[in-house]
């Protein structure tokens, strides 16, 4: 079973490997082009955040509950996994069901 964590740290692919560390480029795991896509933008959206230094509680909310969403869609395509979701803006993990 692999375990993963869903955050949008800087620099990073979106995707981290629980317990061995380090990024997992999503492509590796075999997801739809579509929801690569979507993890993409998403990312893209959440440094525009992490650059203004989290200000703006509006934005957070809709960014984690996008990246609450893409790791739900992610935890429907992949099998034998543990999914987690981390929110960079507030550091709270959520397990992901």
């Amino acid at each position: 079973m692999k375990y993963l964590i869903i955050d949008a740290s800087l620099n990073g692919t979106g995707i981290r490997d629980e317990y061995n560390g380090g990024f997992i480029f999503p492509e590796s795991l075999g997801l739809s082009q579509i929801l690569i896509n979507k993890l993409n933008a998403w990312l893209c959206l959440y440094a525009k955040e992490i650059y203004t230094g989290y200000t703006n509680i509006i934005n957070i909310k809709s960014l984690d509950d996008t990246g609450l969403s893409i790791t739900k869609e992610i935890k429907n395509e992949l099998r034998d996994v543990k999914i987690f979701y981390f929110s960079d803006a507030t550091m709270k993990k959520t397990v992901v069901t």
